[in-house]
């Protein structure tokens, strides 16, 4: 029953729009077309990640890609 509770309060998952993730990744001084990629690689698995679970913050997910490029 606690289970159940804790999925009702978590917020919903809105999958962003293209403009918003390539406005995101150019406030960052990041190019455009590397949103592009980021936004595609997660729409075509579904916005879930690498083991499977869905995506609940596509900025999070979106500043540990960003990361990964300067690393």
């Amino acid at each position: 029953m606690i289970h159940e509770q804790v999925e009702y309060l978590r917020p919903a998952f809105n999958t962003p729009s293209l403009e918003d993730v390539q406005d995101y990744f150019t406030t960052r001084d990041f190019p455009g077309e590397e949103g592009e990629v980021f936004f595609f690689y997660y729409q075509g698995m579904g916005w879930t990640n690498e083991n499977g679970s869905p995506i609940r913050d596509w900025r999070a997910a979106a500043s540990r890609w960003l990361w990964n490029l300067e690393n």
